[in-house]
């Protein structure tokens, strides 16, 4: 993964404007245990392995923003804020959306490593239609129905962190003639700053 992704772990403030539980499952889904009181998006469990699993995630939406990756992070803030102002009213709509985890961050693996990397928010489906963004470098992506395999690890993650798990999902895969689409990575990070104990993170690979 690209240097400074730890960054966003020390900015998220997820404390507010959370749905319960109960709410979540009203349609019957359970969603995972480490999402907590935060909506986040539905899969299906296709496989577990033993070091990793494989997802079967359904149709979403995300607000998105490109991501300029530096050393000093600063390239994170200004992302993460462009989708704060964005989900805190700062659209077409003055509409507040209630935040979501994870924060995705997706990283293509050229050189630049920092060219065409994004930072995105899932939208909830309670937002039948997503207000559109004010700003000409915020935009809504949908994504059809995609599996991905998620190999997921606890703590407070660093950069170096999400990139050696990254390289170690990578190898798992490959050792199993497993397919997947190694041009880009995604880290995802579910907890804010002020979660101490149980932390989850995750780093994926979409499946061929």
């Amino acid at each position: 993964m690209a240097a400074g992704v730890v960054v966003v772990l020390s900015l998220l403030c997820l404390c507010s404007a959370v749905v319960t539980a109960e709410e979540e499952a009203s349609d019957g889904y359970k969603a995972p245990r480490f999402c907590r009181k935060s909506e986040c998006p539905k899969y299906l469990l296709v496989k577990k392995y033993e070091n990793f699993e494989l997802r079967a995630y359904e149709g979403s939406r995300w607000v998105t923003t490109e991501l300029e990756v530096d050393s000093l992070g600063l390239g994170i803030y200004r992302s993460f804020r462009r989708l704060s102002d964005y989900i805190n009213g700062k659209n077409s709509e003055d509409l507040t959306i209630k935040m979501t985890v994870p924060v995705r961050i997706y990283i293509p693996f050229i050189s630049p490593p920092a060219k065409n990397a994004t930072m995105s928010l899932f939208v909830p489906p309670s937002v039948a239609i997503p207000p559109l963004p004010l700003r000409g470098d915020v935009y809504i992506e949908s994504f059809p129905p995609t599996s991905v395999y998620v190999k997921s690890f606890r703590g407070f993650a660093l950069n170096s962190d999400y990139e050696k798990k990254a390289k170690v999902l990578s190898e798992e895969l490959t050792k199993q003639d497993l397919r997947f689409d190694n041009t880009f990575g995604t880290a995802a990070a579910y907890n804010d700053p002020l979660t101490f104990f149980d932390r989850h993170n995750e780093v994926w690979y979409s499946a061929l």
